[in-house]
């Protein structure tokens, strides 16, 4: 039930948009796409994939040294697949299945290893979002609301990490539930994999140089994707400041992360007429930027699929 209603909710402020901004508009605003662009923002996506399963390396190298990048980058695009279909790219824990199988791991540990990966992610783009927000949007527009509406946000998700992060706290929050709905024959393996994803993520803690290394490359995976959104707005000829462009960015793709919508439809359009429209970008250009997007978002989830097709099954 919950799945369908996020899929009516995306969908019907998908439309929403698409009809309030006006169709022929929006079909008008693709005159000016440049075909030969397109190749280099494909090539660029590819790139940003062969980063972060380099990232994903890095992580797994604090519990098994040694595994090879292709696999990683195999597993990581498998997880885009299924992340695309999901809300919140919560779907993308598929990775810790493949990394159990792949490499031996527990799922603690490999749930572990996506966990930091995702927090490190959205703590860059929060990081982002507040420097663009204060040093480009806000002296352009002399508002400070879209700020007060990020620092609360950013409040929410420290808050949660908070309390993720506390095994006792969360364990008191999670007994009712698990008593309550967890199949009595599964309950010992979900306590001894509650038990090994805590103790797997302390680990991760103790190991100093892998997290270092990872904080850099998340930089590096996210420059990769800034160059993928603006080799777009080239693509569509919108004339854009990139550094304006990159300032709004984190807050579209924080918006498009939210739990209420799959693979970002309706919230991706929405954040993007609202946040490009306050660098000057008209709503039909916005709409055809993310339209654009999620086009190149689901070629990269069928080279996921064909590569989850080819592979061996984690279960």
């Amino acid at each position: 039930m919950k799945k369908i209603l996020l899929s009516l909710f995306g969908l019907a402020l998908f439309l929403l948009i698409i009809l309030s901004v006006g169709v022929d508009k929006i079909l008008q605003s693709f005159s000016g796409l440049n075909p030969a662009m397109l190749p280099v923002v494909l090539a660029l996506q590819f790139a940003s994939l062969g980063v972060k399963g380099f990232k994903q390396q890095i992580l797994v190298s604090v519990f098994k040294p040694g595994t090879k990048w292709i696999e990683h980058t195999k597993i990581w695009t498998i997880g885009f697949f299924f992340g695309t279909a999901s809300p919140a790219k919560s779907g993308d824990s598929i990775r810790s299945l493949y990394l159990k199988r792949k490499f031996d791991l527990s799922l603690g540990q490999g749930l572990a290893v996506v966990f930091v990966e995702r927090v490190l992610d959205i703590a860059f783009l929060f990081a982002f979002a507040f420097l663009g927000l204060y040093f480009v949007v806000i002296p352009k527009i002399a508002d400070d609301g879209i700020m007060l509406s990020l620092g609360a946000f950013f409040a929410l998700f420290v808050a949660a990490l908070f309390v993720f992060t506390r095994k006792n706290i969360l364990r008191k929050i999670a007994r009712p539930f698990f008593n309550v709905f967890a199949p009595e024959k599964f309950k010992e393996s979900l306590k001894e994999g509650f038990n090994d994803f805590y103790k797997s993520f302390s680990d991760f803690k103790s190991n100093a140089v892998p997290l270092l290394a990872i904080g850099f490359f998340t930089v590096i995976s996210w420059l990769v994707v800034f160059a993928v959104f603006y080799a777009i707005s080239v693509a569509l000829s919108m004339n854009i400041d990139p550094i304006a462009l990159v300032a709004v960015l984190p807050i579209i793709l924080l918006v498009e992360a939210l739990p209420i919508s799959f693979s970002g439809l309706g919230t991706r359009e929405a954040a993007s007429v609202v946040m490009l429209g306050l660098i000057g970008v008209p709503a039909a250009l916005a709409v055809s930027f993310s339209l654009t997007v999620l086009v190149f978002n689901l070629l990269l989830a069928a080279v996921g699929f064909a590569v989850f097709n080819s592979t061996e099954k984690p279960i």
